[in-house]
């Protein structure tokens, strides 16, 4: 089942069981090349002025998937519509008008600055592209910086010269100025302050109102997420298991990783805190070259049974279009344990 979009509305953006392979070459040159999967058959859609969050542990894949959404990467099978066009393996000239209106703004603002041009040089760059003549580009430029909240006379400093959350900021205008639709996000606030990652939020969410941008917004903090978000996509070892609208997926976690993730929040209330679920998790995932037969997060899980090492679970709707890819799902009993088996974490 596929992460659906709002119900009445054409999604801006499809993707329908998409894979991302890298390979991988161990021991001698005779030996086949294994692949990781990055992305495993994820279909998902995201609709006009809508955030979609995707959160998961390192490794999980997200921002593989983040690559394949803006085309940075091919995928290896599946299909990815982009306002009904497939752009799945588009070359590069087909995908000019595509880039314009599908931008990104990377993790680290440090390494995606090209740290020899001066922030006018490089946001010149998206007005170029969607036209702008010469004789505005400094108005455009100086419109650019304000609209981010930063100052229009630095137009001539260079990145470095900035702080982290300004350089963040210079990112988040380079990917507007190219007047974009959907902007998707990498992590865009794992490296700054917690105070500026609030600032940059706010930020985020204000240009979405005044621009009515859409966003996939690609975090490992729930906190951060759940208020940037209309629906929640939480991803483990290159698949979706858990899709739900933000609020109900933080107040009615139904996958066990989904509530271990929660239960890993910190809360400042000590009287909320203790009224949390208590849900725990062991070890690290898996290897992605060797994954678990069944189940992927059956090693780690407290309430796995024998069906979980036999039968991939596939995404199921429980109501509310809150999915979940689970044996054993939170608004179940929990499972009598197997002889022999590990007791819950």
């Amino acid at each position: 089942m596929s992460v659906d979009a709002p119900p009445g509305t054409a999604p801006l953006l499809e993707a329908r069981n998409l894979e991302l392979r890298y390979p991988v070459r161990t021991g001698s040159i005779r030996q086949p090349t294994r692949h990781v999967r990055a992305v495993d058959d994820v279909s998902l859609e995201l609709g006009p002025g809508e955030t979609l969050g995707i959160v998961g542990e390192s490794g999980c894949g997200k921002s593989s998937l983040a690559r394949c959404l803006v085309r940075l990467a091919t995928p290896t099978a599946g299909t990815l519509l982009y306002r009904g066009t497939d752009i799945t393996r588009a070359n590069q000239r087909s995908l000019r008008p595509v880039r314009r209106e599908i931008q990104m703004v990377f993790q680290d603002p440090e390494a995606s600055l090209n740290g020899r041009k001066r922030v006018g040089q490089i946001l010149a760059t998206g007005l170029r592209l969607r036209g702008v003549p010469g004789n505005r580009m400094k108005a455009e430029i100086r419109e650019l910086l304000r609209l981010v909240g930063l100052n229009p006379e630095h137009v001539d400093h260079f990145p470095h010269e900035f702080s982290g959350g300004q350089r963040q900021r210079i990112g988040i205008a380079r990917a507007l100025s190219a007047d974009p639709r959907l902007v998707v996000l990498d992590e865009p606030v794992s490296a700054l302050d917690v105070s500026i990652r609030a600032q940059v939020v706010n930020l985020l969410y204000d240009l979405r109102e005044e621009r009515g941008l859409s966003y996939v917004f690609v975090a490992h903090d729930l906190a951060v997420v759940r208020h940037a978000s209309d629906r929640i996509a939480v991803m483990y070892l290159g698949r979706i298991v858990e899709q739900s609208p933000a609020d109900d997926l933080y107040d009615h976690p139904l996958h066990p990783y989904t509530a271990a993730l929660l239960a890993a929040v910190p809360v400042p209330d000590r009287v909320a805190a203790r009224g949390r679920s208590k849900t725990v998790i062991r070890g690290e995932p898996a290897n992605a070259l060797e994954l678990p037969s069944g189940c992927r997060f059956r090693p780690r899980c407290p309430r796995a049974t024998d069906v979980c090492a036999t039968v991939d679970p596939q995404l199921v709707d429980h109501g509310g279009r809150h999915l979940v890819a689970c044996h054993h799902p939170l608004d179940t009993p929990a499972p009598a344990r197997e002889a022999g088996s590990p007791s819950p974490a």
